[in-house]
């Protein structure tokens, strides 16, 4: 390459006061080519409103169909030329390439199967859809083009998008066979303890169904992704029959033994892994959610003044939430029962004599059934759902003056309030 010398000018920067150059910068010779450079220039895409194509309105654009193996559907499209020339429509369908699907061709008939149209005219096509019986169940996508015409890209393009097209989606289901009841179980857990829960399963279908219950569908729900458990999936263990027969029922159980320690929650699924099309991978999870909770051993303290020596009322109130457990501990806390140990002391430390004058309890009761029953069993007995239950205890102490410290040590009991009172509580 012929080179030529670009001299830089030597530059001296004087301080000021100083005399003396600072910098200094030298002379660089520097390779310039004689001739100019080659630029790279790329292609430039395609003009889209330049493009030449058959202008149709198809109406409507998109549309559904949810079919049943066996089941047929049609819709009509009404297609007009808005061009100022006549138009062949030669109807196709069209895979689409994100279908979950392949929609057979053989499902779909269009009429009239092709058309000539002049400007501004307008025809009527009929798409019928007849879904055969041993059709997949799943979600269909595909295209009807009425003509050649596709989007242009700047680049090869595997799969032609149709301009003059249908969108048509189809969904084929059946009712599910398999009927589940829980869909999911939350649980209040104690340390070192050991409880049972059930799933009921029953098949309305005319053959048996085999299923595979394991652990392992908390990936679907998110809720334990980068969650500390409190436990691992070994202290849950499943005992389930390997097929629901044909017209009958199933229960699977799972036990689970609490680790000594554990602390915390733990969320995680059961994957019923049923072999029936008709539920699909998500409706056979059931959800597992576990809070392991311990015992308070030491009680919440409330501080209060009292300036005048009147009577004092204690009121303590528990809201307890049936948990969606279907199961539980075996003779452990599930036949536990709420209560309170109350004190009342001077900060001095002397005692105040409380006396227990009053102890409530109250519910709610829904008529829809309990969902730890499944409903094929629900008689008029089990319509009763006692979904929420409270307790309340009140205690009494003679006035007396200064500052007093409340002590409330809970047993068995979810939260808890508290109201005090000086004077006529009315």
């Amino acid at each position: 390459m012929k080179t030529r010398t670009v001299s830089m000018i030597l530059t001296f920067l004087l301080i000021a006061g100083a005399g003396i150059p600072a910098v200094a910068v030298a002379a660089v010779p520097m390779p310039i080519p004689a001739e100019p450079l080659m630029m790279v220039t790329m292609e430039r895409p395609p003009d889209l409103t330049d493009t030449d194509f058959q202008k149709l309105q198809i109406s409507p654009r998109h549309s559904n169909m949810e079919l049943m193996p066996g089941e047929s559907d049609e819709i009509t499209v009404t297609v007009t030329n808005k061009d100022n020339v006549t138009i062949s429509l030669d109807p196709k369908v069209v895979d689409q390439p994100y279908s979950e699907y392949v929609f057979d061709e053989d499902w779909i008939t269009i009429t009239p199967a092709s058309a000539e149209l002049g400007p501004d005219d307008e025809v009527e096509f009929t798409i019928s859809v007849s879904i055969p019986d041993d059709a997949e169940r799943g979600h269909y996508g595909l295209q009807v083009a009425f003509t050649e015409d596709v989007m242009p890209t700047p680049y090869p393009s595997p799969y032609p998008m149709y301009l003059n097209a249908l969108d048509l989606f189809i969904s084929v289901w059946s009712p599910p066979v398999i009927q589940i009841q829980p869909s999911y179980i939350y649980d209040r857990v104690e340390s070192g303890k050991e409880y049972d829960y059930t799933v009921n399963l029953k098949n309305i279908g005319e053959d048996a169904i085999e299923i595979n219950p394991k652990l392992g569908g908390e990936r679907f729900y998110g809720y334990a992704m980068g969650m500390a458990q409190a436990f691992e999936d070994d202290a849950i263990t499943i005992d389930a029959p390997p097929v629901v027969p044909a017209g009958g029922t199933a229960t699977v159980t799972l036990h689970l033994s609490v680790p000594e320690g554990s602390k915390g929650r733990y969320e995680g699924g059961l994957d019923l892994d049923i072999n029936d099309p008709s539920v699909d991978e998500w409706n056979g999870m059931i959800h597992l959610s576990f809070e392991v909770w311990t015992q308070p051993t030491e009680p919440f303290v409330k501080t209060f003044a009292v300036e005048i020596a009147e009577p004092i009322t204690i009121e303590i109130t528990s809201q307890q939430y049936r948990h969606y457990t279907c199961g539980g501990e075996s003779g452990g806390s599930k036949d536990e029962e709420p209560s309170f140990d109350v004190t009342l002391k001077k900060t001095s430390g002397d005692d105040v004599t409380l006396t227990r004058t009053m102890a409530a309890y109250a519910g709610s009761v829904n008529l829809g059934g309990s969902d730890c029953i499944p409903p094929w069993e629900i008689d008029s007995s089990g319509m009763y759902d006692e979904s929420r239950t409270s307790y309340v205890e009140r205690y009494t102490a003679d006035g007396t003056v200064g500052e007093l410290e409340l002590g409330i040590l809970p047993r068995y009991a979810e939260g808890f309030e508290y109201t005090i009172t000086i004077g006529d509580a009315g």
